[in-house]
């Protein structure tokens, strides 16, 4: 098992790519959108041809987008969008999701291998030699929803297929607390590992993870994700004035003033992300500090999450001390959120990467992650939690809240663990050293 920090040189190319991303931009709603923008723009001038194939809502003319290097496909797709609200017409969108979603594979597996068969065919009559130094094309596919068209493009075309996992919190409990549809799709993602050339994972925990569950450890390789996008890099730099105006208008949303404390988190409202061990916390929390904690997120549709957190803060009688907003929130203002806090907070009980709480440290901020974190991923630039318990969390956020020198020493520590470690040109390199690789 490897993992892979810095990319080799460019003349380590594979000579085309297929990409199998069901989010792509514009419809972003979660992280797998955000990589695939980020690597796009990565891979727009790496010297390799690389299609893109995503998902688009029904009403959408089919569109093609050159980017550089990089060919964006979009095909719109059977429940593509956010479900309705009523319990029926959310099973006939979770139906015709699902369904969509197998087209969308069949239709991607088939302009691969058609394309594939015209360029074998090509080649036989040109009277150009069978085989060369160069790799031969390479399909990526990203999760369970490039599954199937990994596994019919391996085994139809022969070709050699890269399979990305980015999230596995659907198989992350217990078999006998797990739903049909997640282990179905359990089942989906073991046989493209096993299918895959290689395995492509974000940190070192969930490679471990995966390799004690049995996939083949020999194959699985570690890929840091970056984390420069422009909104964060303009507020990187910005002065101490303009940065000051930007958080005071920030804190005047929360705090009468400005003034007092402000904790940020930002994801989902789901249970293992720790938003309710959050939430349990802040009885502690405010007995030492005029707080208050800012909820950025919502649910995934087909879940209630966002009345489970309602309900939580109700019990636990916090509603003065804690703002949810029960929303999606762009990239733009969780940046500016995140600047505005005195600390960030993501107490992931599982997180295969955690975007967020690098972003954060990118920023400057002190930052304070759950025990799901991979300790590289975060190093000793966040504190890292050891259990999911509320006492301890709050213990946590009290030291950053009420000794501001070791915050800022823990931010600047991040801040530099952060700049020197991660970014999307070396995750693009690596990568294209992984499907170099993945032929032979």
């Amino acid at each position: 098992m490897r993992e892979l920090t810095a990319g080799p040189g460019r003349s380590n190319r594979p000579r085309r790519v297929y990409v199998v991303c069901s989010e792509v931009p514009p419809d972003i709603v979660g992280g797998l959108g955000r990589y695939a923008e980020r690597m796009m723009d990565a891979l727009r001038d790496g010297g390799v041809p690389v299609e893109v194939y995503g998902t688009a809502r029904r009403g959408r003319p089919p569109e093609a987008e050159r980017i550089g290097d990089v060919t964006l496909h979009r095909l719109p797709t059977a429940g593509r969008g956010h479900a309705p609200g009523s319990r029926t017409a959310r099973a006939v969108w979770l139906l015709a999701r699902s369904a969509g979603m197998v087209v969308f594979n069949l239709r991607v597996a088939s302009r691969i291998l058609r394309t594939e068969a015209a360029r074998s065919e090509d080649k036989r009559s040109d009277g150009r030699p069978s085989g060369d130094s160069r790799s031969e094309a390479v399909v990526a596919v990203h999760d369970w929803m490039g599954c199937l068209a990994g596994i019919l493009c391996r085994v139809l075309g022969r070709l050699p297929v890269v399979f990305h996992v980015h999230n596995r919190e659907l198989s992350a409990a217990p078999a006998s607390r797990r739903s049909v549809l997640a282990v179905a799709l359990d089942a989906l993602e073991t046989v493209q590992a096993r299918l895959a050339r290689l395995i492509v994972v974000p940190s070192a925990a969930m490679r471990d993870d995966l390799a004690a569950r049995g996939w083949p450890a020999d194959r699985l390789r570690v890929v840091a994700h970056g984390f420069e996008e422009p909104e964060l890099l303009r507020l990187a730099i910005l002065s101490g004035d303009e940065r000051e105006r930007l958080r005071m208008a920030i804190r005047r949303r929360y705090l009468p003033g400005g003034d007092g404390r402000l904790v940020v988190f930002a994801g989902r409202l789901a249970r293992h992300k720790g938003v309710h061990t959050l939430i349990r916390a802040v009885p502690w929390i405010v007995k030492e500090h005029d707080t208050r904690i800012v909820l950025l997120g919502a649910q995934l549709p087909q879940t209630d999450d966002d009345a489970d957190i309602a309900r939580t803060i109700d019990e636990t009688g916090v509603a003065g001390h804690v703002v949810a907003g029960y929303r999606f929130v762009d990239s733009a203002e969780v940046f500016a959120h995140f600047l505005a806090a005195d600390v960030c907070v993501f107490p992931s009980q599982y997180e295969p990467f955690g975007l967020v709480a690098v972003e954060a440290m990118a920023l400057g901020r002190p930052v304070v992650v759950g025990p799901g974190y991979s300790p590289e991923v975060v190093g000793d630039g966040a504190l890292r939690l050891t259990v999911d318990d509320p006492e301890e969390l709050a213990a946590a956020l009290s030291y950053c809240l009420g000794d501001r020198l070791a915050a800022d020493r823990l931010a600047a520590r991040g801040a530099a663990y952060v700049w020197e470690r991660y970014s999307w040109a070396r995750t693009a390199e690596s990568t294209l050293a992984l499907y170099a690789e993945a032929p032979r």
